[in-house]
């Protein structure tokens, strides 16, 4: 009989809830290929960051929609900016939106200054548009990172690795109440869709992948912690995936005790219960 893994507690969830589950997505656009890529992007490269815009996102926000679930998106600032649109309707399905970068910037190569006038500026983006100011980040992490969504007041990050559940992070090595969302490659749909040429690496089915996702929900679920998904409408948009994805969350549906919410519900709950 499975068995709870050593080490922290699972996290007291709301009364009847074993394990929730985010349905999280990085609206990248073009600029997801600027992170993959050492080259300049190829115009096939970003006809896939237009087909996140054209058909992605709004086949996902359909399929939430027919779900009953809210989700987090991840934007960047300037892709706010150039949709305006799609962020307002994303907003207006009353989905979460949540900090990107401003321009999916590697923060590694930010100044501390630098990396908090893009802070500054992605959140004053999004509510401009949105009317709300991000409260959650998911960043590509430098050394000052963590210290400056501190600093500035965000609620959670969601990027880091180290854990099956969300915690308190320490900033230069005391406690802060910024929550770790942490994230994880199986949860992530590059793992097995993202492609292009000279991209060296394995193309999985939709069933494979769902096979995946399933067992991980499992087995989180058996452990009373909680799921991440990290997905991109350019990627799992696509119709066989997208119909995979809807497979998975009606499967998990049908479990006792999930709760399909945004990153901000569950940081705002772990915010009352973690020490």
């Amino acid at each position: 009989m499975p068995i709870l893994s050593e080490g922290v507690a699972p996290i007291p969830w709301p009364r009847g809830v074993k394990c929730p589950v985010v349905l999280s997505f990085d609206v990248d656009a073009d600029l997801l290929w600027n992170v993959w890529l050492t080259k300049e992007p190829s115009p096939i490269d970003v006809s896939q960051g237009i087909y996140d815009i054209k058909v992605g996102v709004p086949r996902v926000l359909a399929m939430l929609k027919r779900l009953g679930i809210k989700a987090t998106f991840f934007i960047p600032g300037s892709i706010a900016e150039r949709y305006p649109d799609t962020a307002k309707e994303i907003a207006a399905g009353g989905h979460e939106i949540a900090h990107h970068g401003y321009l999916h910037e590697d923060c590694g190569k930010l100044t501390r200054e630098e990396e908090r006038e893009m802070l500054r500026r992605g959140s004053a983006t999004i509510k401009r548009i949105t009317g709300e100011e991000p409260r959650g980040a998911r960043l590509t992490l430098g050394r000052t990172t963590i210290a400056n969504l501190s600093d500035l007041g965000f609620l959670y990050e969601s990027t880091l690795m180290d854990d099956d559940q969300p915690y308190h992070i320490s900033v230069n090595g005391k406690p802060s109440r910024l929550i770790e969302l942490p994230v994880c490659f199986a949860f992530n749909d590059t793992s097995y869709f993202a492609y292009t040429f000279g991209l060296g690496k394995p193309f999985l089915t939709p069933r494979e992948v769902e096979t995946v996702y399933r067992d991980e929900f499992d087995a989180m679920l058996r452990e009373k912690k909680y799921c991440m998904y990290m997905l991109h409408p350019q990627i799992i948009g696509r119709a066989s995936r997208l119909d995979m994805l809807e497979r998975t969350v009606r499967y998990m549906k049908s479990k006792p005790g999930v709760w399909f919410a945004t990153a901000l519900q569950v940081a705002e709950f772990c915010q009352t219960v973690l020490p």
